[in-house]
């Protein structure tokens, strides 16, 4: 088996983080000046693109790679990968983003901004922060990625191909990575076909979820970094210099996988000296600043004096005590990366914590929630139960290989040693400080390196892979991924109402049928979640009122993309200030009425002298079941 080609190619990799570098940059920039537009974009992107052909030699690379040619190959490992990534950019042709996160803060922060020609601020009519405030203090590196598609297409049917084209590079980088760690290169073969099809990765890969995305911008950029030295020094030390800089910039929680990569820097520091001049190292350094979490930081601490943007932790993502963030977030993971893909029913851990140890974690972690669903899907997913059972066929075979056949034992990489405590570390930090229920899909940038050092600490030589118990284990974890691809409520890949008809018609339970129907129904109409509330409103009414609670899908609301305005109001805006802003509608959650505002709708409709022509009772999400929305007219 060959592992590797060298040869001279172009390197997409580089071509993709110099995008998203310049797409932050760009970002920033145009907004500074008022031009994010479809005339700012233009400039901005044919000056880049010009760039590129310019310099397109500095993109070409000796580099040692696998070589897409395995694909004709007799392996069935990267024939698997490239089946399921057909499958997931089938679901992304297909299907409409509707993660719940990009329809709630991320999509809708990026049509405020484009409306406005320029990032700002999002507030309510009346100057106050908007109740979804996520909208404000969140990282922009996948906005920015998304501003450019959206301005000059006007839709949003094009942003999964930032995940798809982030998947197909990954991996190739994450074999240069794991055989740089002292991994054996067959493992390494190995794994980059298997970790990918991780279900967090997967998932995503077609989907506008930002989690997933940052592990390239980690992994390259340890892969730049590994290979700086020589003549390739400053380039591939500027590469990876933007790629540690853009993972930041993609999710704060991220900023702890700092630490490895300056661990690595540390220890290649001799290849740099008179080789990366003074000047280009501060330049870097300050673009670097500029597409990181940095921006977003210092605007975090001038809009509410805490750079995460929350400094009174309304979002209880923070944890009060670090003995419960680990415990708690332990328990997450173990939940998420333990179930099967696939469940006949629900299944509630948390009754089956013992009372006293509840209380004590969900006093400081309230977000917990160990609760088994029906199916995977990507707003939960972990790295998977089938890389769990995976990584545990070496540990065990480890074992077993060192006590049996000591020979077959590989040394183990002391640099790499450094490394890996270096990202236990970081882990550990996000793991005292942070406490969500979606923690195993937040640290997607966090497995490739914790699985790398599992791997470094087996220290397997790479002739043990060759046992059928190996190459099977590989198959059938990959194959374990298919279908929830197949299945994903969000982009089902089956005719839906065909298999509701099979299962009406075979007696199944109507409690399935009825959870069956609600779940992919739900999911079918979210991206157009308010369609039939708004039926009422005038095609070209510009600007419409918004009262929500705090985490609505507010970016169905802006349809047609382009031509129609959303600003929040609340109970205490007057009539007057809410009319002048040519506002004739205002579409209203009744939650946020009775337990934010502490009012109802007959109060508010005489309060603004307006009429209700709309009540709908609408399920936005399957958990949370029926939700009752007014329009109003002024």
């Amino acid at each position: 088996m060959s592992y590797e080609r060298k040869e001279s190619s172009f390197d997409w990799l580089a071509l993709w983080i110099l995008f998203s570098t310049w797409s932050s940059l760009s970002g920033w920039g145009l907004s500074a000046l008022g031009y994010l537009n479809l005339g700012g974009i233009a400039f901005s992107y044919s000056f880049f693109l010009g760039s590129i052909i310019l310099f397109r030699s500095h993109l070409q690379d000796k580099v040692r790679r696998s070589g897409w040619r395995i694909l004709r190959s007799r392996y069935l490992a990267p024939k698997l990968w490239l089946l399921l990534a057909v499958f997931a950019l089938a679901g992304g042709i297909a299907y409409s983003p509707n993660n719940y996160d990009y329809l709630t803060y991320r999509f809708p922060r990026v049509l405020h901004w484009s409306w406005e020609h320029g990032w700002n601020w999002i507030t309510t009519l009346n100057g106050i922060t908007t109740v979804n405030e996520r909208m404000n203090y969140s990282g922009t590196g996948f906005e920015w990625l998304m501003a450019p598609l959206f301005i000059v297409f006007k839709t949003d049917r094009l942003f999964f191909l930032i995940n798809f084209i982030s998947y197909l590079l990954l991996p190739g980088v994450i074999f240069s990575v794991f055989s740089r760690l002292g991994i054996s290169k067959r493992i390494s073969w190995w794994w980059m076909w298997v970790l990918p099809c991780g279900y967090c990765y997967i998932l995503q890969a077609a989907s506008a979820g930002n989690d997933s995305f940052a592990a390239l911008y980690f992994l390259a950029s340890l892969h730049y970094l590994y290979r700086a030295n020589g003549s390739s020094a400053a380039r591939n030390l500027t590469l990876s210099c933007l790629a540690i800089a853009l993972m930041t910039g993609a999710k704060a929680s991220n900023l702890p996988l700092v630490l490895p990569w300056l661990i690595i820097l540390f220890f290649h520091r001799g290849n740099f000296p008179g080789k990366v001049r003074p000047m280009r190292i501060a330049l870097v350094l300050c673009v670097a600043a500029a597409v990181s979490f940095l921006p977003m930081a210092l605007l975090n601490i001038h809009f509410t004096g805490n750079y995460t943007g929350d400094p009174r932790n309304k979002g209880n993502m923070r944890v009060s005590r670090p003995v419960s963030g680990v415990l708690g977030n332990s328990l997450q993971m173990a939940k998420d990366n333990l179930a099967p893909p696939l469940m006949p029913r629900s299944i509630d851990w948390e009754p089956m914590l013992p009372s006293h140890l509840k209380t004590n974690i969900l006093r400081d972690f309230p977000r917990l929630d160990l609760h088994w669903g029906e199916l995977q899907i990507e707003e939960g997913a972990g790295a998977g139960l089938g890389i769990v059972l995976f990584l545990s066929l070496f540990i065990v075979g480890g074992i077993g290989t060192r006590a049996a056949y000591p020979g077959k034992v590989i040394a183990r990489n002391r640099q790499a040693l450094w490394v890996i405590g270096a990202s236990v570390i970081a882990w550990s930090a996000y793991m005292s400080k942070m406490g969500s229920e979606a923690t195993s899909r937040l640290i997607a940038a966090y497995y490739p390196l914790l699985i790398a050092g599992v791997l470094v600490m087996v220290s397997l030589d790479g002739r043990m892979v060759r046992r059928r118990v190996f190459e099977w284990g590989g198959i059938l974890t990959m194959l374990s991924a298919l279908p929830l691809v197949v299945l994903s409520p969000a982009r089902p890949l089956f005719p839906v109402q065909v298999v509701s008809n099979i299962l009406t018609t075979n007696h199944v339970s109507p409690a399935i049928i009825e959870r069956y129907n609600r779940v992919y129904s739900v999911y079918a109409a979210r991206a157009d979640a308010f369609k039939e509330l708004t039926a009422s409103i005038p095609p070209g009414e510009p600007i419409i009122g918004f009262l929500q609670w705090s985490n609505a899908p507010e970016a169905a609301l802006w349809r047609p993309f382009g031509t129609r305005k959303i600003v929040e109001v609340t109970p205490e805006d007057s009539a007057e200030q809410v009319k002048a802003q040519g506002i004739h509608f205002v579409v209203v959650s009744e939650d946020a009425l009775a337990y934010r505002y502490h009012t109802t709708v007959d109060l508010l409709t005489a309060k603004w002298s307006g009429s209700l022509v709309e009540k709908k009772d609408l399920i936005l999400s399957a958990h949370r079941g029926l939700e009752t929305w007014y329009l109003l007219s002024l």
